[in-house]
């Protein structure tokens, strides 16, 4: 270690240069110290610049034996030096003068400001600039414009309207739709679904928040694919902003080389491979576009009263566990909730082991961290179970495995085992009185069951009074 310059290991003081002297009389506002430096300064550069008179014997009489000097020919440049004098001294008085009204209106200005920010009921009245150099880029008008105030909406470059709530650069939501060609429209009927609970009305919490891509996975030949976009998309619709229609020109490789296997319900054959990549390609496109991934299909059609359930659950899960992971409200590959910043990486994990299990096996095992991968992914984050199912299912055909089913939950009927796996399924015995699960949590932010079944009146529905439980 260097030794300190005093030579005793203390450092020694330093001293002050005049100008930080001067510097601390201005932000001091000591107004009568800065006109008495100013006086001396012209003073002094006074006493400095004139050169001393001088006396020739020209100029010295001796009068007799007089002990006395009469000074006969310096009285012009005297007076001169003089008058030199006491024009510095003029300027020197403007200049303190000036300083003096300067400090006073800014001083002026620093207690209405000061006032206001007290009592911002109280708005301060608005003062003119002081005058320079306090305030060099005020016009030297005889009326002086308003000192400048913060920044406005409008300086920000924020739409107004935007800033009443949506200011954030994504959306909240994206529901993710592959799509293929069918008999019936079934595609139609679940974009209905959506846009008929989407908002038109701009102040609504909702308004262009919510965004439906909807992508051809087939290519050509895509009958409802090519109406629904004539009918919704560019603008033709009162709700396009809700919907964007994507046509997958090239599909991710397939690593077996086109093998083509028949496959079984828990070991996946070409088709059931072929739909992971297209649900891979759907999150790709929709990586970054908003907080939060909808998986559904589109022979799913949303509930009535869903998006409000949506709205509801995803609050209610990041009250009980902040960042939550994922949110399960349906079955199969549909009504799932998951966050923008695991899309990209779920898309990979799905072409990655496309090979070992279907889809809507893998999401399961990588929310509920089953494998060494996904634990690490998953991380402490919680994956919340609804108690409700919010998506009705049309035809009785299964699009994963091609199979006719009896029968498929209807809309907000409870889910459980064996529809979903233990580990995704709702815990009627640990959270009978709540509609999600997980409900481990302190009373401050515990809320009760608020009965989901008894919002909904149509046929797609159970009868409130006789709710079936499934599994």
């Amino acid at each position: 270690m260097s030794a300190s310059p005093s030579g005793d290991g203390s450092k020694a003081p330093r001293s002050q240069p005049p100008l930080n002297s001067l510097r601390k009389l201005v932000r001091g506002k000591n107004t009568l110290s800065l006109v008495i430096i100013l006086f001396l300064i012209s003073t002094l550069y006074f006493l400095h610049t004139t050169p001393a008179p001088t006396t020739t014997k020209s100029t010295i009489a001796a009068a007799g034996n007089s002990n006395s000097i009469v000074i006969a020919g310096g009285n012009s440049n005297l007076e001169s030096e003089l008058s030199s004098c006491k024009l510095h001294l003029g300027l020197a008085e403007r200049a303190a003068k000036s300083a003096v009204d300067s400090a006073a209106r800014t001083n002026q200005v620093l207690e209405s400001l000061a006032a206001e920010i007290k009592d911002p009921t109280q708005h301060a009245e608005i003062l003119p600039c002081p005058s320079p150099p306090s305030c060099p880029d005020c016009p030297t008008s005889s009326r002086s414009p308003p000192c400048p105030t913060s920044p406005t909406i409008t300086d920000l470059g924020l739409d107004r309207d935007n800033a009443n709530g949506h200011m954030h650069a994504k959306k909240w939501l994206t529901v993710g739709m592959p799509t293929v060609p069918r008999k019936e429209n079934h595609l139609g009927q679940t974009i209905d679904s959506w846009l008929k609970q989407l908002p038109l009305h701009e102040k609504d919490p909702l308004y262009d928040d919510v965004l439906l891509v909807v992508m051809n996975v087939h290519g050509g030949g895509h009958e409802w694919f090519e109406k629904a976009e004539e009918k919704y998309g560019g603008g033709r619709h009162e709700k396009s902003r809700y919907i964007k229609f994507i046509v997958l020109e090239k599909a991710l490789e397939d690593p077996t080389h086109g093998r083509q296997d028949q496959g079984d319900a828990n070991h996946p054959g070409s088709r059931v491979r072929k739909q992971t990549r297209d649900i891979s390609s759907v999150l790709s496109h929709s990586s970054g576009l908003s907080d939060f991934y909808f998986f559904t299909e589109d022979d799913m059609l949303l509930c009535p009263n869903a998006l409000q359930a949506i709205q509801y659950m995803m609050n209610k899960a990041e009250r009980y566990k902040p960042n939550f992971m994922s949110i399960r409200a349906s079955y199969g590959m549909n009504g799932i909730v998951i966050r923008d910043e695991d899309v990209q990486g779920f898309s990979e994990y799905l072409v990655q082991h496309q090979e070992r299990r279907p889809p809507d096996h893998l999401v399961v095992e990588w929310f509920a961290g089953e494998t060494p991968q996904s634990a690490l992914v998953k991380s402490s984050r919680a994956h919340f179970a609804f108690r409700y199912n919010i998506l009705h299912h049309l035809g009785i055909v299964s699009t994963l495995r091609n199979a006719k089913s009896k029968s498929f939950p209807k809309c907000f009927e409870e889910l459980g085992e064996p529809t979903l796996f233990e580990v995704e399924a709702f815990d009627f015995r640990r959270c009978g009185n709540d509609d999600i699960w997980p409900c481990d949590v302190g009373e401050e932010v515990k809320s009760p069951n608020v009965g989901w079944g008894s919002m909904c009146d149509t046929s797609l529905c159970l009868n409130p009074k006789n709710p079936k439980r499934i599994g």
